[in-house]
């Protein structure tokens, strides 16, 4: 007897230091990388912003590129600014006002520069509204990475008739260029690009003969292709999104109203350091958990309500878009269970079919043959029978970065470095029940894909319809699995005591994805790192070591 206690007490603190050290390692990677000597503009260094406009200057070499930043709207009072994603990509510069114009290497440059970044003269009025700005100067240039930082009011316009009188874009027409204006083009102000679109005007008029072309299409294939400080700035908002979705399981229940939902989550993105919802979150529950993109959140969630939550944090300019479906009372029914069920198996599937040289066309096909071999039947508000794909009403993915619907051509192949969603869902309006699964995933250089959100909670489907039932001798061993090297098993399982989970935030309906042994620690870390902090975790300790718990609530990793 003497031995077995021996045993379990050196158990406990093995399991102990598992649940620990995962946290410190994470720590420490973030702390090598967030704290890298140098300037760092929106998290990202200088070196990266030169590539990026580089990279643009060797595809435009026949004219000048010029990107607006956003305004700052009175004073701050009526939205909180935030730079446009086409001006942050290219700069990191977040001063309201900006612009930059890039000369290709090949033309003369603008008073031997080519890269001029412009921004508003210091306000010291304005400033006590809306807090301290940096002026045009050389330290501001150095600050920024670029050749030099000049007047928005004084010397934008001036440069700009500078560079259409250049010789190479010398007219024929007397008093006319033949200058190309790349830039932001909107087809009419009411596409929303209101300030662009009065550049455009007056580009024209001031400038006769110029012809304005976009440069979003250039741009928007190379946001397509994330670089290793960006996959990082997205991991951070996957992560915090993935918090997020945590507190939901943890509290939702019958009888709250979708926006106090709302306000759980959004108060994880804001203890994470996200700067705001990458979107409006979405949290639909009975008739409203099937419209794709409702954001009133105003409901009452009803017993047996099915909850879709489709939420994504921004950090540093980069969302998530991560998507859970939960039954508020914490079962499901048969009926939604199975529904449930092949949704979850519709994502994995497509998942797993992905092959280099696939596009998001081919992998949306895939869910659909594979809904439309589903035995499940529903049918619609027309009072018709249909098989499932009829209900999977929307694409199954799209590209995830600055925008929740990045830029890009989507008709292209998937490359390496590219950030897509898979979200298959099934929306059943006659029976008031919709499912959607999304996770976020990067295409690999070896052409398999990496799920950045495999840690992020699921519903456990065992557990929601009602199997909570566990021995503390499943639970050892699934945590022993955990701890072994290079093992992938389809669950592993750290099991709380009914006491503690009935005393704790720990929800016995929530299950944490990950497919490998690292995501399953780190899961289980993010978990217990409230319980570390709290009484229970001495008497969850106890318990392992005096072979008490017995039947227990179980919280999973699937």
């Amino acid at each position: 007897m003497k031995t077995v206690r021996v045993a379990s007490s050196a158990l406990a603190l093995f399991l102990l230091a598992l649940i620990i050290s995962p946290v410190a390692s994470k720590a420490t990677a973030e702390s090598n990388y967030w704290d890298e000597p140098g300037v760092r503009l929106l998290n990202q260094p200088l070196s990266e912003y030169r590539a990026r406009r580089q990279a643009l200057l060797s595809q435009i070499t026949d004219g000048v590129v010029v990107i607006l930043g956003n305004e700052e709207e009175s004073l701050g009072v009526e939205a909180r600014y935030r730079q446009n994603n086409w001006m942050a990509y290219l700069t990191g510069v977040r001063t309201p006002g900006a612009a930059i114009v890039l000369v290709p290497q090949g033309l003369p440059s603008l008073g031997g520069a080519h890269e001029i970044v412009f921004i508003p003269p210091r306000n010291p009025a304005s400033e006590r509204w809306t807090g301290t700005q940096v002026g045009p100067s050389e330290e501001t240039a150095r600050a920024f990475g670029v050749e030099r930082v000049l007047s928005m009011s004084e010397d934008f316009w001036p440069k700009l008739r500078e560079a259409a009188a250049l010789p190479v874009f010398k007219s024929e027409q007397p008093g006319q260029t033949k200058m190309k204006l790349y830039t932001i083009v909107p087809r009419r102000i009411g596409d929303g690009n209101v300030h662009e679109f009065q550049f455009v005007e007056k580009a024209k008029s001031d400038l006769p003969g110029v012809e304005a072309l976009s440069v979003a299409p250039t741009l928007g294939e190379m946001r397509k292709k994330k670089s290793p400080a960006e996959i990082a700035l997205l991991q951070k908002a996957i992560d915090i999104t993935g918090d997020a979705q945590r507190d939901i399981a943890r509290n939702l229940k019958p009888g709250m109203y979708e926006y106090e939902v709302q306000a759980i989550l959004e108060a994880a993105f804001t203890r994470g350091g996200s700067e705001r919802p990458g979107f409006p979150s979405i949290v639909g529950s009975g008739i409203y958990s099937t419209i794709l993109h409702y954001e009133e959140n105003h409901k009452k969630i009803d017993p047996g309500d099915l909850v879709v939550c489709d939420i994504g944090a921004e950090y540093s300019m980069y969302t998530a878009d991560i998507t859970r479906t939960y039954p508020a009372s914490g079962k499901f029914t048969e009926r939604q269970r199975e529904v449930y069920q092949l949704v979850l198996d519709t994502q994995a599937a497509a998942a797993a079919s992905y092959k280099p040289g696939m596009k998001l066309r081919d992998l949306h096909q895939f869910a659909v043959d594979f809904l439309r071999k589903s035995t499940l039947r529903a049918r619609d508000t027309d009072g018709h029978e249909y098989t499932m794909e009829h209900f999977f009403i929307h694409a199954l993915g799209h590209y995830l970065g600055m925008d929740v619907h990045d830029v890009g051509d989507s008709s292209k192949p998937l490359q390496p470095g590219e950030v897509f969603t898979i979200e298959p869902g099934v929306y059943l309006q006659a029976e008031r029940l919709g499912v959607r699964i999304e996770d976020d995933y990067l295409v690999m250089p070896d052409g398999t894909l990496r799920k950045l959100s495999a840690s992020i909670t699921r519903i456990c489907v065992c557990c929601a319809s009602g199997n909570t039932s566990i021995t503390r001798s499943t639970v050892l061993i699934a945590l022993l699995v955990c701890s072994v090297p290079k093992t992938k098993w389809p669950v592993s399982a750290a099991v709380i005591a009914s006491e503690i989970v009935s005393r704790s935030r720990i929800s016995p309906t929530m299950i944490m994805s990950g497919s490998s042994r690292s995501a399953a620690r780190r899961a289980l870390s993010n978990d217990l790192v409230w319980l570390a902090s709290s009484r229970w975790l001495i008497r969850l300790l106890s318990l392992l070591c005096t072979n008490s718990i017995g039947s227990s609530m179980v919280t999973m990793w699937a």
